[in-house]
């Protein structure tokens, strides 16, 4: 069971802290063989642990690591120690719920817990990824470097992840403004046109007789169909997330699908290698390397072939045989790692894999960008275009008919 304590020691200073115990009595023994003095003592149920790291995960995984990592490598690599670097941090943050997270952390370091443990207690914000780095720089007594290569992972991250976004957001608006404009005109405008239609007792011509079946579609049953889409999705959002078919399901549709396919393709190869190449350049041994990827990995194709990878590797296979055998990566993927094996410098390599996939997924974004905007003013072209015609048609048929 975990406590959080305050203390005194000889000295008279005041530590806070946690400590694990089978009880009270066991940790007031614990703590008056550290010959502190205790001054107040609370248990951490399981639910208050539990409601914690929810609400502290919640709004700050993405940045806080970020802004740890990097400023953490500045104070370390410039001579401060670690409490007092911790303590520092924790001033200069202005979110109430940042500076809990940081100070927490201060406590347990300033308690005796390394900085690896403290961050295991918030598994929302920092994942295995940054605590399997935190552990090796303690190990290997490079923290502030491996910290910095932290940071810069988790910017190219993010800035990646935002380049993605900022390129979709104009399309999904144009999609949405215009699917909501042609629904305004199916809905509203066009049946009051057709209105006309309907008392002129004639055969209509076949796009008309197509625009009436659709207007006449939507009037009775588009609540039923928008309740109806909105079930399926999200019957199918719950077979992916809780089944281990409907995930693999969906992740092997992501890597196969027509324009996507090979941009996703591109990205998790980026972040295979500059993850790996992050996690070697720390100190930390290949085989936990290849399993902490596969951890972070959220596409379950590549996560099992990484997960074969590191069992290939165990057996005494070198990376780059094991990547051949695997077949989930490109050829050049373990090319490259193959000229680093025999150079002896395997981190740079991969490096240069993730600059190169990088710099190609940002090329594809680009040019899909520029081919979906085009592409959707087309189509909302040629829809309103047959609007127009539907309705137009009938009316050069009756003004046929009066000019006679």
């Amino acid at each position: 069971m975990l406590f959080k304590y305050d203390a005194l020691n000889e000295s008279g200073k005041l530590l806070s802290g946690t400590i694990d115990g089978e009880g009270e009595p066991s940790v007031k023994a614990q703590l008056k063989n550290q010959r502190l003095y205790l001054v107040s003592l609370k248990a951490l149920t399981p639910e208050t642990e539990k409601h914690k790291k929810g609400f502290f995960s919640f709004g700050i995984k993405h940045r806080l690591p970020i802004q740890l990592a990097r400023q953490l490598s500045a104070l370390l690599k410039g001579g401060v120690p670690l409490f007092q670097a911790l303590t520092i941090i924790t001033n200069q943050l202005q979110g109430d719920k940042e500076r809990e997270v940081v100070g927490y952390l201060r406590d347990e370091v300033r308690g005796g817990a390394s900085l690896s443990d403290a961050l295991k207690a918030y598994p929302g914000i920092f994942d295995r990824l940054f605590v399997y780095s935190v552990q090796a720089g303690e190990r290997t007594g490079a923290l502030d470097s491996i910290l910095a290569y932290q940071a810069d992972l988790l910017e190219n991250r993010a800035a990646v992840k935002g380049k993605i976004q900022a390129a979709m957001t104009y399309p999904i608006i144009m999609v949405v403004v215009g699917a909501m404009v042609l629904l305004f005109l199916l809905r509203y405008v066009v049946p009051m046109v057709l209105k006309m239609f309907d008392r002129m007792n004639q055969q209509l011509p076949l796009p008309t007789q197509i625009l009436i079946s659709i207007t006449g579609f939507l009037d009775s049953y588009l609540f039923l169909f928008i309740v109806s889409l909105i079930i399926l999705l999200f019957a199918f959002y719950r077979w992916v997330k809780t089944s281990q078919r409907g995930r693999r399901f969906w992740d092997n549709l992501l890597l196969r699908s027509p324009l996507f396919g090979s941009l996703y393709q591109m990205i998790l190869i980026s972040r295979f290698a500059r993850i790996l190449g992050t996690l070697l350049k720390s100190g930390v041994h290949m085989l936990q390397s290849l399993m902490v990827v596969g951890w972070t990995m959220k596409n379950s194709i590549v996560s099992d072939a990484i997960t074969k990878m590191s069992e290939k590797v165990e057996r005494g296979s070198d990376l780059s045989q094991a990547l051949r055998e695997t077949k989930t990566f490109p050829a050049y993927v373990a090319d490259m790692v193959a000229v680093g094996e025999t150079s002896g410098n395997i981190e740079e390599m991969l490096a240069n894999v993730s600059t190169y996939y990088e710099t190609s997924a940002n090329q594809r974004i680009t040019a899909l960008t520029a081919m979906v905007e085009p592409l959707i003013i087309v189509v909302m072209a040629l829809v309103i275009a047959f609007i127009l015609v539907s309705i137009l048609l009938p009316l050069f048929e009756m003004n046929k008919i009066l000019m006679k």
